[in-house]
C-alpha cells in the first residue's frame, strides 16, 4: 500500500469520524425547523459533485511582465478538475468538509515568446515544460459570517446567498513529466538536478506526495430544501518545490548522468536537463529554478450539492 493511499485513507477516516460524531448527538438533542414543511438536525449533511479548472504557479512559465500571484497565471494552461465532497454544516454558519479530487497542472516556458521583461525572456530561452496529474484529499472548515446572526424560521431577511471562507489540511500526489519527441516522459527517475548523486549530497530524490494547506473563498446559494450550489476559488500551498521537477538554481554536470543512470536514461536526461538548445545555443548562465519558494496550485470550481438529512414534517 502506497504512502499516498495511506494518507488519503487516514484523512477519510478522520473526516467520517468527525461527521459521525457531529451528526449522531444532533438526533438526541432534537431537530430544528427548516421551514413550515421541513425539519433538519443541527448538522445538515450534503454530498456534492465538483467540476472546474485547475492551474499552478511553479518555476516554469509565469508572466511576461513580472506579475506575481494570480497575475502570473497563464490561462492556456488551465485544465479540467473534478471531485466529490461531503459537508456537514452546523446551523448554516460553520461547516466541516471532506474533499477528494483529481486534475492536472501544466506549464511551458515557450508560451513566453515575445516577452520584453528580462526574467521572462530568460525563462523563454530556458525552454522547460512540464505537466503532472494531481490527486488530492483534504479536510477543511468553512465559516459563513452572514449566519453568525441567529435567524428565525421563515425570517424574510434570511440570506439565500452566503459567502464563506475555507481553510484545510490534506495530502496530494503528483508525477511530473516533460514533453519530448511527441511523447510525455517521467522526470523523477532521470534525477535532472543531481538528486542522489554523491557530488550533490544535499539533494535527495523527492517523493511523489506532498502535504497541502488549501484555503479560499466561496459562495453558497440555497436552491431549495434539497439542493445547494457553490462556487469557490481554492489555492493550495504545498510542502514541495518539485511539482514541475525544477527547484535548484544551478545546473548539474551532465556527465554524471552516465555515472549514475542506465545508458538509455542517461541519454534522455542529458537532453532534458537543459532544453535551451532548441531556441538558442546551450546556456546555463541564468538560474534553472528558485528553491526559496514551494510550488502552489489552485482551482475554480462549481459544486452541486444534494442535502441528505432534511425531512418532511
Amino acid at each position: 500500500m502506497t504512502l499516498r493511499l495511506l494518507h488519503i485513507r487516514f484523512l477519510t477516516f478522520i473526516m467520517v469520524s468527525l461527521l459521525w460524531g457531529s451528526f449522531t448527538p444532533a438526533k438526541a438533542q432534537g431537530f430544528y425547523f427548516y421551514n413550515n414543511g421541513y425539519y433538519e438536525p443541527s448538522w445538515v449533511l450534503d454530498a456534492s459533485l465538483n467540476i472546474g479548472g485547475m492551474n499552478a504557479l511553479t518555476d516554469i512559465g509565469g508572466s511576461k511582465n513580472s506579475k506575481t500571484g494570480l497575475g502570473a497565471v497563464t490561462l492556456k494552461n488551465t485544465h479540467l478538475t473534478g471531485g466529490i465532497s461531503v459537508t456537514a454544516t452546523h446551523k448554516d454558519w460553520f461547516a466541516l468538509r471532506l474533499d477528494l479530487g483529481v486534475g492536472r497542472i501544466e506549464a511551458h516556458d515557450s508560451l513566453l515568446k515575445g516577452a520584453t521583461e528580462s526574467n521572462a525572456k530568460g525563462r523563454y530561452d530556458r525552454n522547460l515544460n512540464f505537466r503532472s496529474p494531481i490527486t488530492e484529499a483534504f479536510i477543511g472548515v468553512e465559516l459563513h459570517p452572514l449566519f453568525l446572526k441567529d435567524y428565525q424560521i421563515n425570517d424574510k431577511y434570511m440570506p439565500r446567498l452566503s459567502p464563506y471562507l475555507m481553510v484545510g489540511l490534506g495530502v496530494m500526489g503528483y508525477r511530473p513529466q516533460a514533453y519530448v519527441d511527441d511523447r510525455w516522459v517521467e522526470l523523477r527517475p532521470l534525477r535532472l538536478e543531481g538528486q542522489g548523486f554523491d557530488e550533490y549530497p544535499d539533494r535527495q530524490p523527492y517523493g511523489t506526495t506532498s502535504i497541502i494547506i488549501p484555503y479560499g473563498l466561496g459562495l453558497r446559494y440555497e436552491l431549495s430544501q434539497a439542493f445547494f450550489i457553490r462556487g469557490e476559488v481554492i489555492r493550495r500551498t504545498t510542502s514541495t518545490d518539485y511539482l514541475d521537477d525544477v527547484s535548484q538554481g544551478d545546473w548539474v554536470d551532465p556527465s554524471l548522468f552516465y555515472k549514475y543512470l542506465p545508458v538509455g536514461q542517461a541519454n534522455l536526461a542529458s537532453r532534458l536537463y537543459n532544453r535551451s538548445v532548441t531556441v538558442n545555443p546551450p546556456r546555463n548562465t541564468r538560474p534553472r529554478g528558485d528553491s526559496k519558494n514551494n510550488d502552489t496550485y489552485f482551482s475554480f470550481q462549481v459544486r452541486l450539492s444534494l442535502v441528505l438529512n432534511r425531512g418532511r414534517r
